[in-house]
């Protein structure tokens, strides 16, 4: 089925979004409505797609028995690091929002993070999804991740200050999925592109994304 060509100019675009917002569903549902793409590339690897497909259940039942145990002293579901732990465990939205206009629009969806970094991270759930681990977690939980995204967002992308930092595996990351969108390029010929990461990619000090001519989008301008 042929779609309408968007009032967008160019055939790629980065729409940066900040990991675990609640706003994502909705925003990033509307964005591709807009952009139409005809593929959709997401800052999301393999591994931990299949991570939170086979355990991820486990792990909230583990979580939903931590926290009951815990709401004697005052922590409930509510409390920040309980939301970033029980979002952290699902799907990320990014990449079920682009699977869901891909089932709806004939599009092709690719997660293309590194496996190996998302191994390395996601071994040590069983630790933090601890009793004793998570009491003293929360704390020194005063807001959580997307409150303080949020904020480094803000001052990036609104007052020009670039209060993080681009490491060295953020660096080793872009270059692998600009390799694999490379490869996705010449496959799919000048077909539309949308690629969603995480804001902080946006700003690609080394310039690995600039061959692809990217449009640049903060999803909640």
């Amino acid at each position: 089925m042929e779609r309408a060509v968007p009032d967008y100019p160019g055939n790629f675009y980065m729409l940066g979004i900040i990991h675990r917002d609640r706003r994502n569903p909705d925003i990033i549902r509307q964005w591709l409505e807009k952009l139409k793409p005809d593929v959709i590339t997401v800052e999301v690897s393999r591994y931990s797609l299949d991570f939170r497909h086979n355990a991820g259940k486990m792990y909230r039942e583990k979580l939903d028995g931590i926290c009951s145990c815990l709401s004697a002293e005052g922590y409930g579901p509510a409390n920040p690091c309980f939301e970033d732990l029980y979002a952290f465990l699902e799907t990320p939205p990014e990449f079920t929002a682009a699977d869901d206009y891909h089932r709806r629009n004939n599009a092709f969806v690719y997660p293309v993070d590194m496996d190996l970094f998302s191994f390395l991270k996601l071994r040590s759930v069983g630790e933090l999804i601890n009793g004793e681990n998570l009491r003293k977690a929360l704390a020194g939980a005063s807001e959580n991740i997307g409150t303080t995204e949020r904020v480094l967002a803000d001052l990036f992308f609104h007052k020009g200050v670039a209060a993080f930092s681009y490491d060295e595996e953020m660096a080793i990351r872009d270059r692998s999925i600009c390799h694999k969108i490379g490869i996705l390029r010449k496959r799919h010929g000048d077909a539309r592109f949308v690629h969603i990461a995480g804001w902080r990619h946006l700003r690609d000090p080394l310039s690995l994304y600039g061959p692809f001519g990217p449009v640049k989008i903060f999803a909640y301008d």
